[in-house]
């Protein structure tokens, strides 16, 4: 690990689909951006951890916290140009980077630490989380993505959708088998993704809404690494509510 050069990313934008201007939301006293920048930036594996952004509200937000940050292209399409740009404003060498979600509060340093500990020990493409799914609810739930795995842990597929669909058992029963949510962080070997910004979108992708189905669709490996923190991704007024009841 200490020969691996990784950096930390965090992709913020400030316009929002359902809860517009979330990344600043209040969290106990501080922006959600800033509260995420300083819970992963305690990781002992990334030199650098840095905001993408595009808004000068949120870079005047960074400068109050005297948090690094990155100003790219508001043209941008998604939070993985987004960081791919920031990375090559920075005119650095590293051999990983990290994508990580602005809207994770909740993640950890240690979520971090162990995503990257487990990749880099495999040839696998991309590494990314996983938590276990416990409730009904999780799973029929399409905020939630779901993913399948094969023998290597690694994904088979993703979806919206309730995956697997476990033909003999009635639905109100499946969360007592193997479930696993998805946690948009995602740890790409340098190459991967300069090739993933390279890509059209795919056809399941925009079925889907999801871009990793992009690599996936054309036989990359994304290495799925369990974690047990309870994590929230804010996506809604009550996503925020939750995670500031749990904070």
């Amino acid at each position: 690990m200490n020969n691996t050069n990784i950096i930390g990313i965090i992709p913020a934008r400030y316009s929002s689909q359902r809860l517009n201007a979330k990344v600043l939301a209040d969290i106990k006293g501080m922006p959600m951006i800033i509260r995420v920048w300083q819970n992963v930036s305690k990781s002992k594996y990334m030199r650098q951890t840095i905001i993408a952004t595009d808004e000068k509200r949120i870079a005047d937000v960074c400068k109050q916290f005297n948090c690094p940050f990155v100003m790219t292209e508001p043209e941008l399409n998604s939070g993985t140009e987004r960081v791919f740009s920031a990375y090559n404003l920075l005119k650095s060498n590293h051999d990983i980077i990290v994508n990580i979600q602005g809207d994770e509060p909740l993640l950890q340093a240690k979520d971090i630490d162990l995503l990257l500990e487990q990749f880099i020990k495999t040839n696998f493409d991309v590494g990314t989380l996983i938590t276990k799914i416990t409730t009904n609810e999780e799973i029929f739930n399409p905020n939630n993505v779901k993913v399948v795995l094969d023998k290597n842990n690694c994904a088979m597929y993703f979806s919206r959708s309730a995956i697997p669909f476990v033909r003999d058992l009635e639905s109100t029963e499946w969360h007592n088998k193997n479930y696993w949510k998805h946690i948009g962080i995602y740890a790409y070997r340098k190459n991967v993704l300069e090739k993933f910004v390279s890509l059209p979108q795919s056809e399941l992708e925009n079925y889907e809404k999801l871009e990793q189905l992009r690599l996936l669709e054309l036989g990359y490996k994304l290495y799925c690494v369990a974690t047990d923190t309870k994590l929230v991704g804010v996506d809604t007024q009550e996503d925020l509510d939750l995670v500031r009841s749990m904070i």
